[in-house]
C-alpha cells in the first residue's frame, strides 16, 4: 500500500501532536506508510476537510472518530 497522500499536512505526521519519539515513528510506520484508511485522523479529515481535526487525535483513536465527526 502507498503512503498516505496527506502526511505532509497532517497534524499528527508534522509531529504538532506531543508524543514519545518512539511510540511516533511506529504510529507513522504503521498509519502513515502503511494503512492510512484506518487512521482515525485519516478519516476525520477526508469527511471534514480538516475542519474537525482535533490537535491530540492519534491515529490508532478510531474510537473517537464518529463522536468527533458528530459535533
Amino acid at each position: 500500500m502507498a503512503a498516505c497522500v496527506y502526511q505532509l499536512i497532517c497534524p499528527f505526521y508534522q509531529r504538532r501532536i506531543p508524543i514519545h519519539d518512539m511510540m511516533y515513528a511506529t504510529y507513522v510506520e504503521r498509519y502513515c506508510d502503511n494503512q492510512y484508511e484506518s487512521c482515525a485522523v485519516y478519516q476525520v479529515l477526508i469527511v471534514s476537510n480538516f475542519l474537525k481535526v482535533p490537535k491530540d487525535l492519534y491515529p490508532n483513536q478510531n474510537f473517537r472518530v464518529k463522536e468527533i465527526l458528530n459535533t
